[in-house]
């Protein structure tokens, strides 16, 4: 064994000491654990005294460290390669503490690493790592602990020499969940959720363009009775050509490419036309074994954790099997998530005021003494406001939570998102000291839609993007059928909503009650408007039932 590796746990080679952060002690567990069906990934782990020597280094890596990363390539072979963060809060963290759990705040790479030069490819290499650490640092107050690992893996896939040029992607990519906190009544919970994608996994954990949701993993809504979320238009590919220099941006090496660039052979294989993708033959008719190993491979690690966990995975069939005894099914994250126990939340009849209840929600519990509400009002904001909208919300929440003040937040469209057709995109930290979030749609203020869609009074795709809503039906079986599922679930922003119960919810309109006091004018004019209650008010989630409310109370 290599004299440099610390430790040795199957095909994960740990070099350095310290810890190996959440998605390398993710990697290890899955490792150790002989999950059917799943093929195990060759792993490399920086550990974080790597991190530590680097920083006592004046942020360079010295003669030592970059012997280490030249036998890490020569064992990986000329493939690519993914280098992820892998942070001390984030990932699979012990139970004590999992609600500091982070996911997708800080920068990885997925190299092509296929240059015909060797120094090229390490020099690439040693790129990454520099941006991954000091873009880490850059983040971290001064008051911080946590430190850093690097996780490098070969990325399960296949090359194709597109029209647009090279590219390398999986398959099919996905994030799974153990639990579905959004289950309807004729659902089991604990069949949990799964948000698929064709090719490289960014377009499953960033909310970029529509994907496929499976609701629910082991029984899944009928992709026919779902109105959106059943096709894909889009898909992510490592960009083969740019395996030189990195300038620090993530997606720099990556390519988004319409469907038709992609091998129509395949993509008929696994569901959906030239132009479109549904995986619909793999994720309803069970083609090549996806669906059912995909619950083995889910059963099987709930077996093994106790809590409530997420998986990121990738998907490559060997279409010449037809038995399906020999496709690629590989976990390449595991999470591990908080589990709640989840008791009836007691809501006061007698209230002083009420100023908001919906019956959409996610997150359980009572949150007391709330004093603000950030409001990005519907008579005021437009698309081309989004930046200065972005920058009011991460400036006002850091200043209140500097401060310790509880608020809420109200927005239109789909918090998070990086279509600005659907809402605002913000990262976790810009909002991470709200204890309640609220979409509604934009036809709240009695204006027409941009994106507007029969039959739908509740802001059609703009304004409707909470994580899935029911319309119509007069028993649960109707409503089954005419799910919403949008597709939000497992995106990164909402792992992080999950992890840290924060309450989050939608607005219907014309059903749900909301005091007009919040979208008074702002005296500036501006957007963005904060608003301090005349009196403190306290929120009351229960999702069990799914009722939330925001009242003032008698003492």
């Amino acid at each position: 064994m290599d004299k440099s590796v610390i430790k040795k746990i199957g095909d994960v080679r740990i070099y350095g000491k310290g810890s190996t952060g959440g998605k390398g002690a993710g990697i290890i567990k899955i490792n150790e654990s002989n999950i059917p069906k799943v093929h195990k990934l060759s792993t490399r782990i920086l550990a974080t005294s790597f991190f530590l020597k680097f920083i006592d280094n004046g942020n360079r890596l010295d003669k030592e460290d970059l012997e280490i990363l030249c036998g890490i390539l020569e064992t990986l072979g000329n493939f690519p390669i993914s280098v992820r963060s892998s942070a001390t809060n984030e990932g699979f963290l012990p139970a004590s503490r999992a609600r500091k759990i982070r996911a997708g705040e800080n920068t990885s790479f997925m190299l092509p690493n296929n240059h015909a030069h060797f120094p090229c490819r390490v020099n690439q290499l040693k790129q990454a790592i520099y941006h991954i650490y000091n873009d880490f640092i850059t983040q971290q107050p001064p008051e911080s602990q946590e430190e850093m690992a690097i996780v490098i893996n070969p990325i399960p896939g296949i090359f194709e020499d597109t029209l647009a040029g090279p590219v390398y992607y999986p398959l099919v990519s996905g994030v799974a969940n153990s639990f579905s906190p959004y289950a309807l009544k004729t659902q089991d919970p604990n069949e949990g959720f799964a948000r698929v994608a064709f090719g490289h996994g960014y377009a499953t954990v960033l909310d970029d363009f529509p994907v496929i949701s499976m609701s629910t993993i082991k029984k899944p809504i009928p992709l026919r009775f779902l109105k959106y979320g059943n096709s894909q238009h889009f898909f992510y590919a490592i960009d083969m050509t740019k395996n030189k220099e990195l300038k620090g941006y993530e997606m720099e090496t990556m390519r988004k490419l319409h469907i038709k660039f992609a091998d129509f052979h395949k993509i008929s294989l696994l569901g959906g036309l030239k132009n479109m993708v549904s995986l619909e033959e793999i994720i309803q008719n069970d083609r090549y074994g996806f669906r059912s190993c995909l619950t083995k491979i889910m059963e099987s690690i709930s077996a093994k954790i106790s809590s409530h966990f997420q998986i990121e995975f990738v998907f490559n069939p060997n279409f010449k099997d037809p038995d399906q005894n020999n496709n690629n099914f590989h976990v390449v994250q595991l999470t591990q998530l908080p589990e709640k126990k989840l008791t009836t939340v007691r809501i006061p009849k007698q209230v002083k005021h009420t100023y908001l209840s919906i019956e959409n929600l996610q997150g359980h519990g009572v949150e007391r003494g709330l004093t603000h509400a950030i409001i990005v009002s519907p008579f005021t904001y437009s698309k081309n406001k989004h930046e200065d909208v972005k920058r009011s919300i991460s400036s006002i929440n850091r200043k209140l939570k500097e401060n310790n003040e509880k608020f809420i937040l109200i927005v239109p469209g789909r918090l998070g998102s990086k279509n600005r057709n659907w809402g605002i995109f913000v990262d976790y930290q810009d909002i991470n000291g709200t204890v309640a979030i609220f979409e509604y749609g934009v036809d709240i203020a009695g204006r027409p839609e941009p994106l507007y869609e029969e039959e739908n009074l509740s802001g059609g795709i703009y304004g409707s993007h909470f994580l899935y809503m029911i319309q119509g039906g007069f028993d649960e079986e109707q409503k089954k059928y005419q799910t919403r599922m949008y597709g939000t679930q497992g995106t990164h922003f909402l792992t992080n909503l999950m992890s840290t119960n924060t309450i989050y919810g939608y607005i219907v309109p014309d059903e749900d009650m909301i005091d007009p006091w919040f979208f008074k004018p702002s005296k500036s004019g501006q957007a963005v408007n904060i608003l301090t209650f005349p009196k403190h008010v306290n929120i009351y989630a229960d999702s069990l039932n799914q009722k939330c409310v925001i009242a003032s109370v008698y003492k």
